[in-house]
């Protein structure tokens, strides 16, 4: 969600005492490295606290972990559950580290990685033992992905890494964050719902006061769906938008039509009440169903992909409705491309945005 186009932030950081690239609050500044710094954690201060964790203080632990520089955080309620704490670092061209903190769910990773990921394992670590698992890098130029989940008590602590290519067990590979790492990070005892009062203090460098802290968002608005799918890595080289015609997806819809330098269109519209029968497949496209209410479709040179999330907490119901039209058949009959660009698309048209790409879309229309 308001993934990428984010205006660089300042990258290099330090943590007085501890090399990493965060500053506690009360700290002198200090001239900024060109180069993350190496790790190095007092053992002392590895220990349980019991003040509520911020996903800034969630960001400082991370970064006392991980040698890398972020450009960027996200974060808020369209990454994390309102009973999980969480932060999302970014940095290069597509390289982020996602760290949460929650209840234990149906979805720990120990319980299904090995039905839905390319290979799993136990690690031990010098505080723990971590779940490991891992998909590997695909012909099409998905990258694969790292994720590494411990379950402390009735929480669980997760990371998730993209960006490297995973072609094999990650263990055997000389990655930018490192297995060992996230095992070390995702064990630390500081790293949960709660946490020390020295890292609720920890002040990382660039950490924006909206939006990754789960503050400062605000209503979806249709600027914001263009400059959501502006972020996306398949739609980044769209044009043009106007507003989509929206007169047959219910009361209360808004969207945006993009298109591209090839002439084909993305049309993404957020529909709270997307009328029953535009919920199931029409009888032109193939479909298969999607993991909520909703379906992807595609036929020839036309993809779409619905999905409709039930009110939960503070949110209420809503349908997300993601559309692309181009001027011929899909090269190679290769969907698979399509569908990645469709599903990220889907996450620009949650209720709320950050009010940064608020702003961002105020010119797109």
């Amino acid at each position: 969600m308001r993934r990428r186009g984010m205006a660089l932030l300042a990258a290099a950081l330090l943590l007085t005492g501890c090399g990493s690239s965060a500053t506690e609050a009360d700290d002198e500044p200090s001239e900024k490295p060109t180069v993350a710094p190496s790790v190095s954690i007092d053992p002392a201060d590895l220990k349980p606290g019991n003040q509520p964790a911020t996903p800034e203080a969630l960001a400082a632990i991370a970064l006392q972990h991980v040698r890398v520089v972020p450009e960027a955080f996200d974060g808020g309620d369209l990454y994390f559950e309102q009973d999980e704490v969480g932060t999302v670092l970014r940095w290069g061209a597509d390289h982020s580290l996602e760290v949460k903190a929650g209840p234990v769910d149906d979805d720990l990773l120990s319980t299904w990685c090995h039905d839905g990921m390319s290979g799993c394992a136990e690690v031990k670590g010098a505080t723990g033992t971590a779940t490991v698992a891992w998909d590997l890098a695909t012909d099409d130029g998905t990258p694969g992905q790292l994720m590494v989940s411990h379950k402390a008590g009735r929480e669980e602590r997760r990371a998730a890494y993209v960006g490297e290519k995973i072609t094999e067990d990650p263990r055997e590979l000389d990655l930018e964050v490192s297995v060992d790492a996230l095992v070390a990070l995702v064990t630390d005892p500081r790293l949960g719902t709660r946490t020390t009062v020295k890292m609720t203090k920890a002040q990382v460098d660039g950490f924006p006061s909206e939006g990754a802290n789960g503050v400062g968002e605000v209503a979806l608005t249709a600027g914001a769906i263009a400059a959501g799918l502006l972020e996306t890595k398949a739609y980044a080289d769209i044009d043009s938008f106007e507003k989509a015609d929206v007169s047959t997806y219910g009361k209360g819809a808004f969207g945006v039509v993009g298109t591209r330098p090839d002439g084909s269109t993305v049309t993404a519209v957020h529909a709270p009440n997307l009328p029953a029968g535009q919920r199931k497949c029409p009888k032109s496209l193939t479909c298969s169903k999607g993991d909520t209410d909703g379906y992807d479709g595609w036929t020839e040179g036309s993809a779409e992909t619905v999905r409709c999330h039930e009110a939960e907490g503070k949110s209420h119901a809503f349908c997300a409705v993601v559309r692309q039209q181009a001027p011929a058949p899909f090269p190679g009959d290769d969907l698979d491309p399509v569908l990645t660009g469709l599903e990220a698309a889907l996450e620009t048209l949650w209720p709320t945005v950050s009010a940064d790409t608020a702003r961002r879309g105020e010119s797109l229309l």
